[in-house]
């Protein structure tokens, strides 16, 4: 009895010595019983990889969230809720049309027009208020954001649908979808009932208005170039993307020019139908237009 009663005192002077050291393991553990009478799980205290800091709200989104501006959620993104220290957790939750996402103990929680952020704080308050967490670390993360997506289709390497991780410039999602292809030369941008917007992708990279950012719903099309065509003693036949402000001499050099049985001089215009002979190689050349170079005649 004496030596139960001696070992029972040490541990009663360890766990005093805790307390008023701060050592770890006899922190309050942020848990209080929940109201089926059990107690909950211990939070975690230890330094988190997002934020090294310990009982803090945390809010982790998408790859490039929140460079440029704010991005808040809407219905049909997928978000994953993660309160550290809890077993069952994370949980996978698409956002209803009506705005909410139904999480356990707490019900229904408006998550629309929130940041991750803020629904991490959101959550983190209710679970304070409802008595099951005494000071619950919360992290939010988007998923999928549906509803913050633009259309990309056309002459681009890869097509569909991509979703706007934060405050994206034309340039960015055009490089994710791989380029334009056929030597295209414009995107065609499509923002509500606004006239559509012709931008040259030469202009991208100067930046700025240039390079407009992009908004959810917006409509991009890259249309394949306009072709004109050149055969004949030439030595590169074919057909070949119209420049900006192309003209027959740039679109002869642009076949090779003429080969050593061919001359620049009375080069064979086909256009809509009617055939010509090109007298100012200075002139535009036009969608469509089929030019023959001709054999010299000695």
């Amino acid at each position: 009895m004496a030596r139960w009663m001696e070992s029972g005192r040490a541990a009663v002077a360890l766990m005093v010595m805790a307390l008023l050291t701060g050592a770890p393991g006899a922190q309050a553990q942020g848990v209080v019983q929940g109201a089926g009478g059990t107690a909950g799980q211990p939070g975690s205290t230890s330094p988190d990889a997002a934020t090294g800091a310990t009982g803090e709200t945390l809010a982790v989104a998408a790859p490039v969230i929140g460079q440029g501006g704010e991005v808040r959620l809407g219905p049909d993104d997928q978000i994953e809720v993660n309160i550290y220290g809890q077993p069952d957790m994370p949980l996978r939750l698409r956002i209803k049309q009506d705005g909410n996402v139904t999480l356990p103990l707490m019900g229904s929680v408006t998550a629309a027009g929130e940041t991750p952020a803020g629904l991490a704080e959101k959550v983190r308050g209710e679970l304070v208020r409802g008595g099951y967490l005494r000071d619950p670390r919360v992290n939010v993360e988007v998923t999928s954001y549906v509803s913050r997506s633009v259309t990309l289709l056309g002459a681009v390497v890869r097509p569909g649908i991509y979703p706007l991780q934060g405050a994206l410039p034309l340039s960015r999602v055009l490089a994710t979808a791989g380029g334009q292809r056929d030597g295209s030369e414009t995107v065609v941008l499509r923002r509500g009932n606004a006239p559509p917007q012709h931008i040259a992708i030469s202009a991208l990279a100067a930046g700025g208005a240039g390079d407009p950012v992009l908004q959810p719903g917006d409509f991009l099309f890259v249309p394949t170039p306009e072709l004109f065509y050149i055969y004949g003693q030439v030595r590169a036949p074919g057909s070949f993307p119209i420049r900006a402000g192309m003209t027959f001499r740039q679109a002869l050099s642009q076949g090779g020019g003429p080969n050593d049985a061919g001359t620049q001089n009375r080069i064979r215009l086909t256009r809509g139908g009617e055939q010509s002979e090109i007298t100012d190689l200075d002139a535009p050349v036009q969608h469509g237009d089929v030019m023959f170079v001709r054999e010299r005649l000695f």
